[in-house]
Parts: C-alpha cells; sequence; structure tokens
C-alpha cells in the first residue's frame, strides 16, 4: 500500500471516528427526548381515569412531587411549536403525542443505521490500517 493511500485511510478514519462522536451525541438527545415523549403519554393516559377534585402527585423536577387536586382533564395546554402552546382536548393532545413518538422513533431507528454503518467502515479501517502498520514494522511490504 502506497503511503498516500495510508495516509488518506487515516484521514478518512479519524474523520469517521468524529462523525461517530457527533451520531452518538445526537443518538442521547433522541433517546433523552423519546424517554420524555413517553413518560408524557403516560401521564395523560393516567388522567383519563381520573375524575375532577382527585388527589394527585404532580413532578416538578428534581425527584420532586407535590400534592395537587385536579380540575378539569377533557383539556391541556400543548406545545404547537416555536414557543406556541395551546389548549387542546386531551385525546387531542395523545394523539399528537402518539404522532410524534412515531417521528421520533423513525429517527432514532435511521440514525441507528448511520451509526451502524460509520461504526463497520471505521472498524475495517482500523483494521486495514493495523496490518499496514505490523507489516511495516515487521519489514514485510506488498
Amino acid at each position: 500500500m502506497k503511503e498516500q493511500e495510508i495516509e488518506a485511510a487515516a484521514q478518512e478514519l479519524e474523520r469517521l471516528r468524529m462523525q461517530l462522536e457527533n451520531l452518538n451525541r445526537q443518538d442521547e438527545l433522541i433517546q433523552v427526548t423519546l424517554e420524555e415523549y413517553i413518560r408524557a403519554r403516560q401521564a395523560l393516559d393516567e388522567l383519563k381515569d381520573k375524575k375532577e377534585g382527585e388527589e394527585i402527585l404532580v413532578p416538578v423536577g428534581a425527584n420532586c412531587w407535590v400534592h395537587a387536586k385536579l380540575g378539569k382533564i377533557d383539556k391541556g395546554i400543548a406545545s404547537i411549536g416555536s414557543n406556541v402552546a395551546v389548549g387542546q382536548k386531551l385525546g387531542d393532545i395523545i394523539e399528537r403525542l402518539d404522532t410524534q413518538l412515531v417521528e421520533i422513533r423513525k429517527a432514532d431507528t435511521e440514525l441507528s443505521g448511520k451509526i451502524t454503518k460509520v461504526e463497520s467502515r471505521a472498524r475495517d479501517l482500523s483494521v486495514m490500517l493495523q496490518d499496514v502498520y505490523d507489516r511495516q514494522g515487521s519489514g514485510q511490504s506488498r
């Protein structure tokens, strides 16, 4: 293998490693978003069975909750994008969450495929370069 080919392969491997870091960060964000949407969907499902005036625990963050009594639960407020939130029927909010969950899972699947391809190519290049370096270290060449 020529010196230029070795250098090009090493540069490609470095680019793939950086790309893999970025893809893994994106994957972490998708996982956090997915968990948030799932929790919201579950919470709304639980509310459907409650009645006005029932006491519930409301999460306020950092694993803390407060007691609250339910008011009307046939409607809620949900973001529709661009920092705009509107009152919607609970069923409409749930339907919207379900649609968004499908899209998030689709993005997760696509990203996983990209990660797998990049990892495979990086692994192949790494093995090839290691083989070249091993042969050069032992004085062999092709």
